[in-house]
């Protein structure tokens, strides 16, 4: 019997964390930015194709991932959504980041129901070459585009 009631805390201490750990992602503005997908060939690099957006004037791609859980007060706020192939997804948004006010890094996230949303992190392509802060939370997906010599 004891074994259970330890069973019964556990459960429901991992229940209480679950929704206490939950990101509270901001809505869409009412007049969102459409980001349209865009494309980048890199010649250096075998010609990898990279996916663009293009936000207040500059140019960003992908850089990385999250390295460890993210929460509400690391996003800064919702300024639009996702177009590709003509296709407007308002699921897929996009995000300033808290920490990072100069937006050289932006947070794609899909907010529709799936098992396994993860944000995606991209960054101002004129920040390349240079030395910049990056959130602690953030995994460089290590593309050659992004290696400074």
């Amino acid at each position: 019997m004891k074994k259970y009631v330890v069973l019964l805390i556990i459960v429901i201490a991992m229940i209480t964390l679950s929704g206490c750990l939950k990101v509270n992602y901001p809505e869409l503005p009412e007049n969102p930015v459409v980001f349209e997908m865009g494309e980048y060939i890199d010649k250096s690099d075998d010609e990898a194709g990279y996916s663009t957006i293009e936000y207040n004037g500059r140019i960003y791609m992908p850089y990385g991932t999250i390295k460890r859980a993210i929460n509400s007060d690391d996003i800064d706020k919702c300024i639009g959504y996702v177009v590709q192939d003509g296709q407007k997804d308002t699921d897929e948004r996009i995000y300033t980041l808290s920490e990072d006010k100069a937006n050289n890094y932006l947070m794609m996230y899909y907010v529709g129901e799936s098992l396994m949303n993860q944000p995606d992190f991209w960054r101002s392509v004129d920040t390349n070459g240079k030395n910049i802060d990056t959130p602690i939370y953030i995994e460089s997906f290590n593309y050659n585009y992004w290696k400074i010599d």
